[in-house]
């Protein structure tokens, strides 16, 4: 979705005739961030930032581009990459070890849920603090204005009740209805929408069309590369805290799928990529991953191959020591063609905590009324907010039946009678 199929881009196209370049939103000058595997010495805090301190890793190097005004830039990359690290020196949240950032439009940023906001305050009193702090409104323009917050959100009496209160997808909603309000230049967001319903999803993603249609700049980072080559000109691809390649978004986004087809054909970890799907047991090494996974029959038969309308049990483990994960458990058939899925967040299924930082999640189909076939019964790991899918776990089971029913289903039903009303 480039600046030229959208003609609302004024200024970018008028310096286009003019033949000058766009006018830069955000300039990054060779941006380097450097974490330290052990604690600091005393003495560094008298040491300069930009010198590279002892012991530590580099998660970004010598990072450079320029986002012009009306421009959108994706950032992709394997999990450990440096995109976060780069969201947020961009944001201004964390300094870098070496380069600077050069802002010159109004920027707000969406990284963490609930970052800025007073969880004793309610949701109407953190977005007019916003609106007031960010946006430079008073306190009376900041209320009349809450009332649009309010409106997008659409969080109901919560709006009223402290954020305290709140789910993830509800503070999600808060903040991304107080960015609609402070209408910024640029927005800066780390894959954070993947969380709320489908209507607050259309909501945002109108919101997406009109703010880049009036030439509003996007930095986006996302593992969902069909909504990067939507949203983003131009992609920044990120591997080992350096820049792979920076261009196109169609030829960016080939080039990192056939990478990671190339890796993943030669049997490498890929770093841990997100999502990459493989059988139970296999140690990936990610920061939420699936470590065991286990479909049994309520009656203790064999569960590779189920008989009509057996009850099972679904067992996932999770190992997350960062926190407490979500979990989505799905049935597809052999061809992946989608049968059923649930997200832990949409049932608020909390996981038996086990130490040492596993938890397990289990879930009873009873009757399962699946036609005749093979299926295959996933589960995804994902962050504590839902937001990022990290791992992917799969089996692949059977069930009996003499193959007369048709569709993937079978409901319960009788046919009419002759000339039944």
């Amino acid at each position: 979705m480039g600046s030229s199929s959208r003609p609302e881009h004024d200024a970018p196209r008028l310096a286009e005739v003019l033949g000058a370049a766009p006018p830069p939103a955000l300039v990054a000058h060779g941006i380097g961030k450097v974490y330290r595997r052990e604690p600091a010495a005393l003495a560094s805090l008298f040491r300069a930032e930009s010198v590279r301190p002892a012991g530590g890793f580099d998660a970004l190097r010598d990072v450079s581009f320029t986002l012009a005004h009306g421009q959108s830039l994706g950032v992709i990359g394997r999990n450990g990459a440096g995109k976060s690290t780069l969201l947020r020196i961009l944001a201004g949240v964390a300094r870098p070890s070496a380069g600077r950032v050069e802002t010159l439009a109004r920027v707000s940023c969406l990284l963490d849920l609930g970052v800025g906001f007073h969880a004793l305050e309610t949701g109407r009193g953190n977005a007019e603090t916003a609106l007031v702090l960010q946006a430079g409104l008073t306190r009376r323009e900041a209320s009349a204005r809450a009332r649009d917050v309010a409106e997008f959100a659409d969080l109901g009496e919560f709006f009223e009740r402290p954020i305290r209160t709140y789910s993830d997808g509800m503070r999600l909603r808060l903040a991304f209805a107080t960015i609609t309000v402070l209408d910024p230049e640029v927005l800066i967001t780390d894959e954070i929408l993947a969380v709320g319903d489908d209507g607050f999803q259309e909501r945002c993603n109108g919101w997406f069309d009109r703010f880049l249609g009036r030439g509003g700049g996007l930095v986006l980072c996302s593992h969902d590369l069909g909504q990067i080559q939507r949203l983003c000109d131009r992609t920044l691809w990120l591997d080992g805290g350096v820049v792979c390649e920076i261009g196109d978004s169609r030829d960016i986004v080939r080039h990192y799928r056939e990478a990671m087809g190339t890796a993943a054909a030669g049997g490498e970890e890929g770093g841990g990529d997100a999502g990459r799907v493989h059988a139970v047991g296999h140690a990936a090494g990610l920061a939420f991953e699936v470590v065991d996974l286990r479909l049994e029959r309520e009656d203790g038969g064999d569960a590779r191959l189920l008989p009509r309308d057996a009850t099972i049990l679904v067992t996932a483990d999770v190992h997350a020591p960062a926190g407490v994960p979500q979990i989505c458990i799905g049935i597809t058939r052999d061809d992946l063609t989608p049968v059923y899925g649930v997200a832990s967040d949409m049932d608020g299924a909390r996981p038996v905590d086990l130490g040492s930082g596993r938890h397990r999640y289990r879930l009873r189909f009873p009757r399962l009324p699946l036609t005749a076939g093979t299926y295959r019964l996933r589960a995804h790991a994902l962050d504590e907010t839902g937001t990022r899918l990290y791992d992917t776990v799969e089996l692949t089971f059977g069930v009996e039946g003499d193959d007369e029913d048709a569709g993937l289903i079978r409901l319960a039903g009788t046919g009419a009678a002759r000339g039944a009303r």
